[in-house]
């Protein structure tokens, strides 16, 4: 039989693993998900992500293509790989593309969940999926920031100082943030993001939500294309990849 690709979505939980992509003797998602796919196709499969994932992070809805000489049951094969999986993987679907499909190339639309919790004393059972914030924020003044970032920018200020990248213009579709008792969501779209952008601007609207910085002054930051001037780099437990547009 012919080569041909799928398509995987993904759910994990980042907690235990340094990241999506292998490394050397470090345990990744992708090195479990292409361990599975292998035992279960008995060749060597690699798979390629939409984009990845640093170490902590969490996927509600990652995507992978995978070339295999192989006919697959999509409509049940989520079920057989995830009894090769540990149990904070799981293939959610499966569906066969054209060869012309990549995860990585062909995405149009990315979006991230940032989850705050708001609490006085520290959270336990919430410390591996959010982030843990102690101070009393403004909502509305984080709203109001959020429409200054939409649209297309040089996000350089919004990447780490010693990092190079030769294109940092991205654009936001929708940024929102929205709270539910005390536990925050700040929610983006864009069709791309630089490493740690989404964190750097979390840890931002945080520092708006303290009145350290003023949503009039977010325009200033991204044109001055310094990291100076940003919030920090929130942790990477409350950061989840939601889903990927291809169309």
């Amino acid at each position: 039989m012919s080569m041909a690709r799928y398509k995987l979505t993904v759910c994990y939980d980042g907690s235990d693993y340094y990241g999506f992509q292998r490394q050397n003797n470090l345990p990744t998602v992708q090195q479990k998900l292409e361990e599975a796919l292998s035992t279960r196709f008995q060749r060597q499969i690699t798979v390629h992500p939409s984009g990845r994932t640093d170490a902590g992070v969490h996927a509600i809805a990652q995507v992978v293509h995978f070339d295999v000489d192989s006919e697959i049951k999509t409509s049940s094969f989520g079920y057989s790989i995830n009894t090769l999986l540990p149990k904070d993987i799981a293939v959610t679907s499966c569906e066969k593309v054209s060869d012309e499909f990549h995860a990585q190339f062909g995405a149009k639309r990315k979006t991230y969940l940032y989850k705050i919790c708001l609490c006085k004393i520290h959270s336990p059972l919430k410390r591996k999926y959010f982030h843990i914030c102690f101070y009393d924020l403004n909502i509305a003044k984080m709203q109001e920031a959020c429409k200054f970032f939409e649209g297309e920018h040089d996000f350089r200020a919004f990447m780490l100082a010693n990092e190079e990248k030769e294109n940092t213009v991205r654009t936001i579709y929708a940024l929102s943030v929205e709270q539910a008792d005390d536990e925050i969501y700040i929610r983006v779209t864009g069709n791309g993001f630089l490493h740690n952008m989404v964190r750097i601007i979390a840890g931002t609207l945080v520092d708006v939500g303290r009145g350290r910085i003023a949503p009039e002054d977010i325009p200033k930051i991204i044109e001055s294309k310094r990291h100076v001037g940003t919030g920090k780099t929130l942790d990477p437990q409350g950061l989840y990849l939601e889903s990927v547009e291809y169309i």
